[in-house]
């Protein structure tokens, strides 16, 4: 899922797939204002490369480590409430994606903190440099970050990096546009004294990023859940992929068209075919369930091809995962909390959940009825691999399949021509009433699906 502060995040930070190191502190910092003069003459050097002039000054300043990351946590605090985070983490660990006793806000600070190297932001329009880092490791960070300001000169970022909550998986696609953009340009500004440039470099650039990154990754990266670490990740490297793709025929005016039409979904980003076909996800739309009266909805989410491929990889080898999950047309989850769980005088998603509270209810929609079944498949052996028991229910047909976790919650996978629906820790007596009620009430690319 897109969860919430790797994503919101996700395009403050330089991770700098190709240099990791100059996150680190090597030697004595540069003296502010030798790194302002240094940061002002690579502005004309990054316009060069990228082809956008600056049409305004940009706002600098230098900060400590310690300033940045309060800055960082800031805009966290301001774009996430404690409730939104909580029902965050508790979906997620209901999902298994994170371990039960983690704590996720300071698990994605923790990360920041170690990969954090200045940032533009868009809010501010104002560059922080990283005062720590020697100017000799910090040009490629600082080209990374004036790219950005280039972009919100000429594209607004504002209105690519704000919160898609209720859809995680556009949020990571239109982060992969933006950061691969300018992880492409950082590329080509250490190529440029051999004349090579981004379109000349071998295929399979990419995936020597991601071995440089999670190789050479901090301790706290290389200990972090897999979901934290892919989601977060996932921008710099497939956005670098798609860029690389697009310069191997295109000059870099060629990416200024789409932003006119960022990625809608992961899937456009990880088949870069089907963003320039313009396969738009298919719509799911919700409407209320009377089995689940005495519930309220805590987190509404799409979750995506990229998020479903490391959900299945909980079971699944990696690639056989993403196998499964790219059929995926389209998805929608919803987690509900019963009443009691929010105090009266509490206004709706103002309360704390747990993952005990929760239940899921997970409907996707594939390209084919054989992708169905795959991902059906797929889900499957992950409920098996957690230790959900099956469950043989007189008069379930034989594309429902029922399983039961231990606190006696039921599980359930239904494949239904090219639509999967997924129902997570369900009380077992409203688990038939439930699913029925979905294929009534949900539409799936505004029509109704009849099982």
């Amino acid at each position: 899922m897109s969860r919430l502060p790797a994503r919101a995040l996700v395009c403050l930070v330089a991770l700098l797939a190709v240099a990791p190191e100059s996150a680190g502190d090597p030697g004595p910092a540069s003296q502010p204002a030798d790194l302002l003069r240094h940061a002002q003459a690579l502005v004309r050097r990054t316009a060069r490369l990228r082809g956008l002039r600056a049409r305004r000054k940009i706002l600098m300043g230098v900060l400590s480590r310690d300033e940045i990351l309060r800055r960082i946590e800031k805009k966290l605090d301001e774009e996430y409430t404690p409730a939104e985070i909580a029902a965050e983490s508790a979906v997620l660990k209901l999902l298994g994606l994170l371990p039960e006793t983690l704590d996720y806000r300071k698990a994605v600070l923790d990360l920041l903190r170690d990969q954090v190297a200045g940032f533009y932001d868009p809010t501010t329009r104002r560059l922080n440099l990283a005062s720590w880092i020697t100017m000799d490791l910090q040009g490629p960070a600082l080209v990374h970050e004036i790219c950005h300001a280039l972009q919100d000169q000429h594209f607004n970022l504002r209105r690519l990096t704000r919160p898609f909550k209720d859809n995680s998986d556009r949020q990571l696609a239109q982060a992969a546009l933006v950061e691969g953009d300018c992880t492409g340009v950082m590329l080509e500004h250490i190529l440029a004294p051999q004349g090579l440039d981004l379109g000349s470099m071998p295929d399979g650039l990419a995936s020597l990023a991601r071995q440089n990154l999670t190789g050479g990754g901090s301790p706290a990266f290389k200990a972090a859940p897999a979901f934290l670490r892919e989601t977060l990740v996932f921008p710099y490297i497939h956005g670098l992929d798609m860029m690389q793709r697009l310069r191997t025929r295109h000059p870099w005016s060629r990416v200024n068209v789409m932003y006119r039409r960022p990625p809608e979904s992961t899937e456009q980003v990880l088949h870069y075919e089907k963003y320039w076909a313009r396969e738009r996800p298919v719509r799911i739309t919700p409407a209320p369930l009377a089995a689940l009266t005495g519930y309220h909805e805590v987190k509404r989410d799409v979750l995506g091809e990229l998020q479903l491929s490391i959900f299945l990889g909980q079971a699944l080898a990696s690639s056989t995962a993403q196998r499964a999950a790219a059929g995926w047309g389209g998805d929608l989850l919803l987690a509900y909390a019963p009443d009691r769980a929010r105090p009266a005088s509490a206004p709706t998603g103002a309360e704390a959940v747990s993952s005990a509270d929760l239940v899921l209810v997970h409907l996707s929609s594939w390209d084919s009825e054989e992708d169905a079944l795959e991902a059906a498949n797929a889900l499957r052996r992950v409920l098996l691999k957690r230790g959900l028991a099956r469950r043989e229910e007189a008069g379930t047909d034989r594309h429902t399949w029922v399983y039961e976790d231990g606190k006696q919650r039921r599980w359930s996978v239904q494949l239904v021509a090219r639509h999967v629906l997924l129902l997570g820790a369900i009380p077992k007596a409203l688990q038939p009433q439930l699913q029925q009620q979905v294929w009534q009430r949900f539409r799936v690319g505004g029509r109704r699906v009849t099982p």
